[in-house]
């Protein structure tokens, strides 16, 4: 019985949140915006409402709620959706200067 327990309670494995995966990319290194949509996006991130998409330029983006990272910086986890293609995740922190997005350190990162 108790061996059961022990390998019932190590199968399951909880889902990644956004904030997890977005820490996970949080490596200090900065991306230039990849284009227009790209720095509309990072001139628009503060007025985000969070969970609700929004449109900015070509894309369709839902913000994750801003947080304090581990790196001392604000970041915000980014789902971001251009024409029917596939949501990209980004993250995009602020050094309380500007908003700049984080490398994906799975190296999905492609310009927007």
């Amino acid at each position: 019985m108790l061996f059961m327990a022990f390998f019932s309670a190590c199968a399951a494995q909880p889902q990644a949140s956004p904030r997890d995966v977005a820490d996970a990319n949080d490596t200090g290194g900065r991306l230039a915006p990849g284009g227009e949509t790209d720095r509309n996006l990072l001139r628009q991130l503060t007025k985000l409402p969070s969970g609700a998409p929004q449109r900015v330029g070509d894309a369709t983006v839902v913000a994750e709620p801003a947080y304090e990272a581990a790196s001392g910086q604000t970041c915000r986890a980014l789902h971001v959706t251009i024409a029917n293609a596939a949501a990209r995740h980004r993250l995009a922190c602020s050094d309380g200067k500007a908003w700049f997005f984080v490398p994906d350190v799975f190296g999905s990162n492609s310009p927007g």
